[in-house]
């Protein structure tokens, strides 16, 4: 069978069938969280976000919000080199998008190019007008054996407004600052011949702004597994 025959297959197919292609779960699902499994057909890879073995509240009201959220950024960044394709929506509550043959950074041991390429990446994502606002922590930031740096799971993702949406673009302003923040973390954890003076005190953020996200993001997860673990 061609390539093409294989996507074209894999186009088709319903929940159970994705999951009987799974040849890998990076991720097995919990209450809140998606099953996230590399999917194989014939010659073609692709990974499946998947919510829909979730049951109850979540699943029905908060999974549609968080796939669509993502959706709309990889629409936005699509033809980025870097940034994963969204090959379809299984329904409100999958999706298939394009694998990345690529390891975390901190599991990986990338030269000096890939730094600059991740940074020329994150320039450009700004320039469609989407922050990824979820890089802090670095498990959404690949790599592959030719040094070319991947983006995945835009779920937290904060998009530019109109032009004359002042306050909401202060607030993307903010959000593409963290991005560069977690730049700037990455090069003073795992190459600190590349970090500058600058990247030293971009590398923790400590703005009024900062704090208050860190702390909302924080009451909204405790809220999450409460009303999670009650129902």
């Amino acid at each position: 069978m061609s390539e093409n025959t294989d996507m074209n297959a894999l186009m088709r197919m319903r929940r159970d069938e994705l999951h009987a292609c799974a040849t890998h779960y990076y991720k097995t699902g919990g209450a809140t969280e998606p099953d996230v499994a590399l999917v194989e057909h014939g010659s073609v890879r692709a990974v499946l976000k998947d919510y829909g073995r979730i049951t109850g509240w979540f699943n029905r009201l908060i999974a549609p919000v968080l796939l669509r959220r993502e959706a709309s950024a990889l629409t936005a960044l699509a033809g980025l080199a870097g940034v994963p394709r969204l090959y379809r929506r299984v329904d409100a509550r999958g999706l298939l998008i394009e694998h990345c043959p690529a390891t975390p950074w901190s599991q990986a041991t990338p030269r000096d190019i890939a730094y600059e390429r991740l940074e020329a990446l994150i320039t450009a994502m700004h320039e469609r007008g989407v922050a990824h606002a979820d890089l802090r922590g670095g498990g959404n930031i690949l790599v592959d054996d030719q040094d070319r740096p991947y983006l995945v799971d835009f779920v937290a993702r904060v998009r530019r407004g109109r032009a004359w949406n002042l306050p909401w673009n202060w607030i993307f302003d903010q959000f593409a600052a963290a991005d560069r923040s977690a730049l700037a973390k990455l090069r003073v954890r795992h190459a600190r011949h590349l970090a500058s003076p600058a990247d030293y005190a971009r590398r923790d953020p400590d703005t009024g702004f900062a704090r208050a996200a860190r702390g909302l993001g924080a009451r909204i997860r405790a809220a999450v597994r409460y009303f999670v673990a009650r129902g």
